[in-house]
């Protein structure tokens, strides 16, 4: 039991550091992503982001401090996880980030047409002109933004974008609900997992310290 323990606790230690490093990564996909999102999806990516810190943060301290109540805590906040992963994977909506994209570009034209500028940052960002084409800006009566061009140079016609921007975010979130359900299950997974290897190892140090204590 003593190999079999020890080989538990460093590879609850590895998957810990994964699992701060994973959460950190919400934090920052939240802050650098609040415009481009559903504002509530950000707010439960920063909630999801500082529960996974604190997961891993009682996983650790319970692995290398042998502490079973650590661990009991760590297992119940696993079980929480593995519950909420499974009601967000029931419950989660497909497409949410490219509908919500393409909902922007569709404001963000209209905007143009009373502010011009307002397209500018996603004709850069994605390499795109106009809603549906170049063609838009002609057809309303205005010239093509220099956001529209290669190195913001539209004196030769080969600069200009000629996809629109509808179609190059849709494009650029073909795969997310492929890349969301791979990513659901793989999380769901890795938390069964562990879940089981805590509770194991809680167990162990549970009955250990009622052996010392005799």
């Amino acid at each position: 039991m003593g190999c079999a323990t020890r080989t538990i606790k460093c590879v609850l230690l590895i998957f810990n550091t994964l699992w701060a490093i994973f959460g950190i990564l919400l934090l920052l996909l939240a802050g650098f992503g609040w415009e481009a999102m559903p504002q509530h999806y950000a707010i439960g990516f920063i909630a999801l982001g500082c529960v996974i810190l604190l997961t891993a943060l009682f996983g650790c301290f319970g692995s290398v401090r042998e502490s079973a109540r650590s661990l009991w805590t760590y297992a119940v906040m696993l079980l929480i996880i593995l519950v909420l992963t499974i009601v967000f994977i029931c419950l989660n909506t497909r497409d949410v980030f490219k509908n919500y994209a393409v909902q922007e570009v569709n404001g963000l034209w209209e905007q143009e047409m009373t502010s011009p500028g307002a397209m500018d940052q996603k004709q850069i960002v994605y390499e795109c002109c106009g809603r549906m084409g170049p063609d838009d800006y002609l057809l309303a009566g205005r010239v093509t933004p220099s956001s529209c061009c290669k190195e913001s140079n539209c004196i030769n016609p080969l600069n200009i974008y000629m996809d629109g921007c509808l179609a190059k975010i849709e494009q650029a979130f073909s795969n997310e609900a492929l890349t969301t359900q791979i990513s659901e299950w793989v999380l769901l997974g890795l938390n069964i997992v562990v879940l089981a290897m805590s509770i194991l190892l809680a167990i162990h140090y549970t009955n250990q310290r009622r052996r010392f204590n005799y």
